[in-house]
């Protein structure tokens, strides 16, 4: 569930007590944002960040988890590793 505001030009929010957002610009069809926070908290559009998600490496498998599943997908083996 999302927390939903109304600020109107100027006035901002807090969060955390070391994010401040506050609203700079109003246009018909747009709204600029001023976000001042902490240089170690990363602030991305959302389109962006669903890039960066996409793009990243997925975690390696430990190499318990990759023998089991070599052997799992290996046809000739398939009988073996199920009566083990």
């Amino acid at each position: 569930m999302a927390l939903t505001l109304e600020r109107m030009l100027f006035e901002s929010i807090i969060i955390n007590d070391n994010i401040k957002i506050t609203v700079t610009r109003l246009d018909s069809s747009r709204v600029k944002l001023s976000i001042d926070a902490p240089p170690e908290v990363a602030i991305n559009r959302e389109e962006v960040f669903n890039r960066i998600i996409d793009q990243k490496p997925q975690p390696e498998q430990p190499a318990a988890q990759r023998s089991i599943v070599r052997r799992l997908l290996s046809r000739k083996q398939v009988g073996k590793v199920l009566q083990d």
